[in-house]
């Protein structure tokens, strides 16, 4: 069984305590926080009507804190969210790291991928 931990207020990080209000007042969802082996803490949350996320890492070693953010808004159209998906699979990311970054779920990545392989956009 897992021992529940309370922390103070004063140790809880500026980041988490501005999040958890966000969600509080209605400004986010669907936010997900997920902790890896290696240390890396991820976070994400969609603005309330999904028209944008902000994904939050950071990752913790040998005594060194990297941090980044990324702010991302839905492409307008499938237009540009072809263009968006064609430059992210040039980049090397997979179809779930694209799905993030374009607001779509990995099948929706999947058809764009075909198309901009049959459209002669993307090598096969």
């Amino acid at each position: 069984m897992l021992e529940e931990k309370s922390l103070s207020p004063s140790v809880i990080p500026r980041e988490v305590k501005d999040i958890a209000l966000a969600i509080a007042e209605g400004q986010v969802k669907n936010a997900k926080m997920e902790w890896k082996s290696d240390g890396t803490v991820l976070f994400s949350a969609d603005s309330p009507d999904g028209m944008s996320r902000v994904l939050l890492q950071k990752v913790e070693f040998a005594g060194v804190i990297e941090e980044s953010k990324t702010n991302i808004t839905k492409p307008r159209n499938v237009e540009e969210r072809l263009d968006r998906v064609e430059v992210l699979r040039k980049r090397g990311m997979t179809q779930t790291e694209i799905s993030r970054l374009t607001l779509t779920s990995q099948k929706t990545v999947s058809n764009d991928v075909k198309r901009l392989i049959e459209g002669g956009r993307l090598d096969g």
